[in-house]
């Protein structure tokens, strides 16, 4: 008996062993390893983020403030922070030790709260006591560079990833990005011969508060080393050696935005008296040939549905106008998986053009920006002097088909200058390789490039989407669209690694339930069409009523016949019948629900508790039969 008693502890013993090496052995050899099985690989990490992790240099440390307490009555909120959390600790458990994670419950006035504060993260308030919820992030490096998300907006979860990567990106490489500008509008400001001065355009000022613009002129022979997106805009009549720059820098690995344009709005409005019937469209001809994309010659995209409304008619009779060469592109006019268009609400274009990929591009066309179905395309010609919405809308026919208006383009490409670089007027002849610091042509690209070209200089432009006042003597801006933050997105993208080029938006951890919904809307039918049917038996018999309906008796009350008793009595009976109907129909939407739940607590709760027990039974069967056949052998 002590015998048996002791290998009783014993295996007691044992089993207390292997259940605490089994611990320590998944939060150390096995921490790293997850097993993602969410429809949209939520916690796979992209390519391009295991790339920019692999390249971190040096340690970073981030702060996961998250006020759990607080958010203890807000599923949402509850339900994105663990979904972020979750993605923090994949960082840290794939970066190889470079990013230190510290979840941090910032109490309300407490010092926790006061760091949260200090690092510039935003509290919301939740009650009248003054408590705020935080839920963001500080990231550091080892030399005090901060990246700050100050909240974790739901609303912005597809891009969760990309704000995450780019955060430690920027860290990792913490030197300000520099942007190169080549324009032939005055978007860094100038002089107008009417109002003087003028002031650089909102968008410039807005790219300007994070990184650093340079303007390069449009006569410019090399592009400086040091540039990291070339910023073309407009490039009506550049010279060809501008031209052959671009081309360089654009094969030598550099990233590009260029706004081309069939009809500048902008440029158009200052009337050239030497030459009035000059065509204010730009666009690179030869270089588009090499990056395998062409602009429609000659003419914008008019699309009926986001076409913007503007007053015509007479002064006597103004009317409001569907103008087709003003477009409001919504959301459904952006590629939603694109970083860049992924979370634009509103973006103002004018006289648009339409680009296309050729035939033997080797490049990848990706839209960012396309219209609708109803559109076509309009000769430039019908707005460049006396536009007419009029007209324009009653000659309009749609074609179907959509275009795209912006892309991203990736892939390898050859220079557009094959016979070498191009000599301006009267200039010397070029030097020889290594003479004077000359570098000779580069003839293919050294990695696929990366460009984002866009078929509109006008959306750059403050009329089409700020407004700008003076208010105590400052000047603000109050966006009414997007294409500020498109242009910045665009170039912030472009200033990081091609691995954040690359990323993709990410799907949403909400699951609704599709089939409990689809069971809602199918009885909501059925409820409609039987209220309906409800409604039509009201009005016959009312007008039935009114019909067979006797004169008053007196004291003017109302007699009713016979007939109209047995009418009314009709009524009541269909009445009760029909409201009967209905309560079947919402007790049959309450049962399908039910049985529905019923049937997920089954499968959550019941049905794997029985498999590992029909398993464990097939197996001891299994065993007891080999056990029998060892012995009948023996």
């Amino acid at each position: 008996m002590s015998g048996r008693r002791l290998s009783v502890w014993g295996l007691v013993a044992v089993t207390v062993v292997l259940f605490l090496a089994i611990n320590v052995l998944s939060q150390t050899v096995f921490r790293s390893l997850r097993l993602d099985l969410t429809e949209n690989r939520l916690y796979t990490l992209s390519d391009g983020t295991h790339q920019v992790l692999a390249e971190l240099t040096e340690p970073l440390t981030v702060r996961f403030f998250y006020s759990a307490s607080l958010a203890a009555d807000l599923p949402s909120i509850r339900q994105y922070a663990q979904r972020v959390q979750e993605l923090l600790e994949t960082y840290a458990a794939k970066a190889d030790g470079a990013i230190t994670l510290e979840v941090i419950d910032p109490a309300p006035f407490s010092d926790t709260e006061d760091e949260a504060v200090g690092f510039g993260l935003q509290g919301a308030p939740i009650n009248e006591a003054g408590d705020r919820l935080y839920f963001g992030m500080a990231a550091t490096n080892t030399t005090d560079d901060i990246e700050v998300i100050g909240f974790f907006q739901e609303q912005r979860e597809t891009l969760l990833e990309y704000n995450l990567t780019r955060a430690f990106y920027n860290l990792g490489n913490p030197k300000r990005r520099v942007v190169g500008v080549i324009s032939t509008l005055p978007i860094n400001g100038g002089y107008d011969p009417q109002r003087g001065p003028t002031e650089p355009w909102v968008v410039m000022s807005q790219i300007g508060q994070l990184f650093d613009v340079r303007d390069l002129g449009i006569e410019i022979a090399v592009i400086p080393a040091d540039v990291d997106v070339l910023m073309v805009v407009h490039p009506k009549d550049l010279v060809p050696p501008t031209r052959y720059a671009i081309d360089q820098f654009v094969l030598g690995g550099g990233k590009a935005m260029v706004f081309v344009d069939p009809f500048s709005e902008i440029a158009a409005s200052v009337p050239d008296p030497e030459n009035p019937a000059r065509l204010h469209n730009s666009w690179l001809p030869e270089l588009f040939k090499s990056w395998g994309v062409e602009l429609a010659p000659g003419l914008f995209v008019g699309d009926r549905q986001t076409a913007r409304k503007v007053r015509a008619g007479t002064r006597d009779q103004p009317q409001a106008v569907d103008y087709l060469a003003w477009l409001a592109l919504k959301s459904g006019n952006f590629n939603s998986d694109e970083v860049v268009t992924g979370q634009l609400g509103v973006v103002n274009v004018a006289t648009v053009g339409a680009l296309s990929p050729t035939e033997d591009a080797t490049t990848e066309f990706i839209p960012l920006m396309t219209s609708t179905t109803e559109a076509n395309l309009i000769q430039r010609m019908l707005v460049q002097f006396m536009p007419n919405p009029q007209q324009l809308l009653a000659d309009f026919e749609a074609s179907g088909e959509t275009y795209v208006m912006a892309a991203r383009l990736t892939g390898p490409v050859s220079t557009a200058f094959p016979d070498g670089q191009p000599l301006a007027d009267g200039a010397a002849p070029l030097p020889e390789e290594g003479e004077d610091g000359y570098v000779a042509q580069q003839t293919e690209s050294t990695a696929p490039i990366q460009l984002i070209l866009v078929a509109d200089s006008d959306l750059l432009a403050d009329r089409q989407w700020v407004q700008v006042q003076q208010f105590l003597n400052q000047t603000v801006a109050m966006p009414l669209a997007d294409n500020g933050p498109f242009v910045v997105n665009a170039i912030d993208v472009l200033a990081g690694s091609d691995a954040l080029i690359g990323l993709r938006s990410r799907g949403t951890s909400e699951r609704p339930f599709e089939v409990v919904l689809d069971l809602q809307r199918r009885a909501e039918d059925r409820f409609r069409e039987t209220e309906e049917v409800l409604q039509a038996r009201v009005t016959e018999v009312e007008e039935r009523l009114a019909e067979i309906q006797t004169t008053e008796g007196g004291g003017g009350a109302l007699v009713l016949s016979a007939e109209q008793q047995d009418a009314m009595t009709v009524f009541r009976d269909e009445l009760i019948d029909t409201r009967k109907q209905l309560r079947d129909v919402q007790l049959a939407l309450r049962q399908d629900i039910e049985r529905l739940g019923t049937m997920l607590k089954f499968l959550n709760i019941a049905l794997v508790p029985l498999l590992i027990g029909v398993i464990a039974v097939v197996v001891s069967i299994a065993r007891r039969q080999r056990r029998r056949r060892a012995i009948a052998a023996a």
